[in-house]
């Protein structure tokens, strides 16, 4: 099973390395340089990141193709490869829908659809041409995204609750055996005797739980719960104390992992159970540096 961090989220570029440099001397196997959309432009700081370590493959994203043109990203791509090796990966995703619509993205989840499937036979052909080495892999939630990353060299699931991320790989039905299975899921190690009472744990878990679309959250038995959330978040235009109590505990648990440093090995071993090959751990655990140390030292205890 393979182990990475998601960083770049509200950190400086000099914080991003610092971090990374922890995790690539830390026998952490991936750093995923986040920008969905983040607050600075993940190519920069991937190169950045990339001239500081040696061991991690790096990857890129979530890259929305809703922010940036195939040409665009098979182009940061070949700069990155070209510069620093054969070390890099791609995520593609549409990206958090309420961060795409402060940039003013507002699409319809057709549209959406149709241009994931477009940018990813546009970027693996431009890769191809090039003759780059580079897995590109889908962020995926529903069965329509899932079924779109057949067609790349694996999936990253946003999913943390076992009997989710079970049934998003009984969704993919048999794949290639070089196909990647992965789950993102959103990670704090420490003490959540009260999960909600932990907001950054608790933001990340509402942010994904609030983006399950219709045919997962009738399956899970949760469309009148989400919706109640959704139409507060509606009127407050941002996750807040109220939104994340309309979620409540029991939903938020099924978002997020938080537990210590035993129950997140626990839980790595039970991902690789199910088909799993490998993980990268979401905000809040790349928030702080203590996070990320937590994380090597799960990693290697």
């Amino acid at each position: 099973m393979k182990w990475g961090i998601a960083l770049n989220v509200r950190d400086t570029i000099s914080k991003t390395v610092d971090k990374s440099v922890i995790v690539d001397r830390g026998g952490l196997d991936q750093i995923w340089v986040t920008d969905f959309p983040a607050l600075r432009y993940a190519p920069a700081v991937t190169a950045a990141v990339a001239e500081r370590t040696s061991e991690c493959r790096i990857g890129v994203g979530l890259i929305s193709p809703l922010l940036y043109s195939s040409s665009h990203i098979v182009q940061f791509m070949t700069t990155l490869i070209k510069s620093h090796g054969e070390r890099f990966d791609l995520l593609l995703g549409p990206g958090d829908r309420h961060a795409l619509e402060s940039t003013g993205i507002v699409v319809s989840p057709r549209e959406i659809l149709d241009r994931m499937k477009q940018a990813l036979a546009e970027i693996k052909e431009g890769l191809s041409e090039a003759d780059l080495e580079a897995q590109v892999l889908v962020g995926a939630q529903g069965p329509k995204m899932i079924e779109i990353s057949l067609k790349a060299d694996g999936v990253l699931l946003n999913y943390t609750d076992l009997e989710m991320a079970k049934w998003a790989t009984n969704q993919l039905g048999d794949t290639m055996t070089d196909f990647q299975i992965g789950l993102f899921p959103p990670a704090f190690i420490g003490t959540c005797e009260k999960f909600s009472d932990n907001l950054s744990i608790s933001h990340s878990a509402a942010m994904v739980a609030l983006g399950l679309g219709k045919v997962a959250a009738n399956q899970f038995g949760m469309s009148e719960s989400l919706g109640e959330a959704r139409s507060l978040l509606k009127k407050r235009r941002k996750i807040d104390a109220d939104v994340i109590a309309a979620l409540g505990e029991d939903i938020l648990k099924r978002f997020g992992f938080c537990g210590s440093v035993g129950q997140l090995q626990e839980y790595v071993r039970k991902l690789e159970g199910i088909g799993y090959t490998n993980v990268v751990f979401g905000p809040p655990i790349g928030l702080s540096r203590k996070g990320v140390e937590n994380l090597v030292l799960a990693r290697t205890q």
